[in-house]
């Protein structure tokens, strides 16, 4: 009896470890497969490099897109600026500039009076509360850019650029 009790436990023990083997064979090939799969869906949905994608307008044409190098900065110099609610104690010293396309610099550069005039108006209207921190010049500076925007017969400044900001 002791012969068939060890005999059971051999075949019990050989049964294990081959279900073991069995069951990483299939968790190995199962991985390759799930590897295999997603790396040939990416190349299946990833964007072919020899298409051209065209953007349509609302009109149905193509629309151009302005290459990046076609970009010119024009200054609208310095100002000096008495902040608002402190009695002459505080002002603003910035210089500005703004990134515009190079067919629009005619324009800007005919427009500079009106544009600094804006840039003015703007800023005097700010306390020194609203320009400190990055978040109130960030706001100071996307304000001023939709200002200059509406300045202009069409709106030409894609970045406002501070070149000098000093609150003293």
């Amino acid at each position: 009896m002791a012969d068939e009790e060890d005999s059971e436990e051999g075949l019990e023990e050989a049964k294990g470890g081959t279900s073991v083997v069995m069951l990483a064979g299939v968790g190995i090939v199962g991985f390759l497969l799930g590897g295999g799969a997603g790396f040939g869906g990416s190349m299946f949905l990833a964007p072919a490099e020899d298409c051209e994608t065209v953007e349509m307008g609302e009109d149905g044409e193509p629309v151009e897109e302005v290459p990046v190098d076609t970009r010119a900065v024009h200054s609208l110099d310095g100002f000096t600026v008495n902040l608002r609610g402190t009695g002459g104690g505080r002002v603003l010293r910035m210089e500005v500039q703004v990134e515009i396309n190079e067919d629009q610099v005619p324009t800007v550069e005919e427009q500079t009076p009106l544009l600094r005039d804006a840039v003015l108006t703007l800023a005097s209207d700010y306390t020194y509360a609203d320009l400190e921190g990055l978040d109130g010049k960030m706001r100071f500076r996307d304000e001023l850019m939709n200002r200059l925007n509406s300045a202009l017969p069409e709106p030409s400044v894609r970045r406002v650029l501070f070149t000098k900001f000093v609150v003293q």
